[in-house]
């Protein structure tokens, strides 16, 4: 299923319109119609507002297969920016960092 097919999907299922779900994210009803469409695609912030203003996980939108530890941190690392990773390398090679 698309992005926009999920948007919709999930906006339906939570019973909001797209002006309600426009003023629990902060994102102008226009810019979710264009997300609906298909017209624009939304960056993980934006992503992530919508999730929350769904009350689901930003996880439920990516279409992730994993199949192994590099899928997993490529997949990490596009839904936490904000993550340390530097710190985590260690972690993940089986090694500690000092």
């Amino acid at each position: 299923m698309e992005l926009a097919e999920q948007l919709r999907y999930f906006r339906s299922r939570s019973g909001c319109t797209q002006e309600e779900l426009a003023e629990r994210t902060g994102i102008h009803a226009n810019t979710l119609r264009k997300y609906e469409a298909g017209q624009r695609k939304p960056k993980i912030g934006q992503l992530k507002r919508i999730a929350d203003g769904l009350g689901i996980s930003v996880i439920e939108f990516l279409d992730i297969e994993i199949e192994n530890e590099a899928d997993l941190v490529a997949v990490l690392k596009k839904v936490s920016p904000f993550f340390k990773w530097d710190a985590m390398a260690g972690v993940l090679e089986g090694k500690e960092r000092q």
